[in-house]
């Protein structure tokens, strides 16, 4: 019984939901996942050194390839490429590594896995035939007003009051002066004394 070998390309953006797809996909299809890394270098010098973050990003991909698969117990080839022209390499690898079909990953407007030109490229002049998993666009991130707005309205809920509403607060009226002496109504109009001291 052949196994099928699917071939993985990765040259940029590193994507844990992606890989766990392509990887449910491989383990439910008993196929061999080829993942390859493809380090892009100039051609222009002699000694070529490549991006480091291009390269911090292709071991991050075959790292968590192979987490994720020996996790799932998928079977997986693990190869990093640096060339000058990723697109020569990958229809190369498809030949040289024996693979019956390309897996790609889709996600809206993110580059997932590739780039989007390298995707739209392989869409339209793939090597051989391939698989198209497109992962579900992410909700648009409201603008940062709203985000401010929303924010402020939690802010404001907790303040005194009911739904943030701020209310004047009202002073209790002047308690009388303990020390303040009222006299009677028929003593009003007199004068007098009592102990040295006139009482009106």
């Amino acid at each position: 019984m052949n196994t099928h070998r699917w071939l993985l390309p990765f040259t940029w953006g590193v994507d844990m939901q992606a890989l766990d797809s392509v990887l449910g996909l491989a383990e439910n299809s008993g196929a061999t996942l080829v993942a390859v890394s493809l380090v892009t270098v100039p051609n222009t010098s002699r000694t070529p050194s490549p991006r480091l973050e291009h390269i911090q990003q292709s071991k991050d991909f075959l790292e968590a390839v192979k987490w994720k698969a020996a996790r799932l117990g998928v079977p997986v080839e693990r190869y990093e490429v640096f060339t000058p022209d990723v697109m020569a390499s990958i229809a190369t690898l498809v030949h040289d590594l024996n693979c019956d079909s390309m897996i790609l990953v889709s996600s809206g407007k993110r580059d997932v896995l590739l780039h989007a030109h390298e995707l739209k490229r392989l869409l339209s002049e793939p090597p051989v035939s391939f698989v198209l998993l497109r992962l579900p666009t992410p909700p648009e991130r409201p603008p940062l007003f709203s985000l401010f707005l929303a924010w402020l309205r939690r802010f404001l809920r907790h303040l005194p009051g009911e739904q943030g509403e701020v209310r004047p607060v009202q002073e209790e009226p002047a308690a009388e002066h303990p020390l303040a002496v009222r006299t009677p109504e028929p003593l009003r109009g007199r004068s007098g004394s009592r102990n040295g001291k006139e009482l009106r």
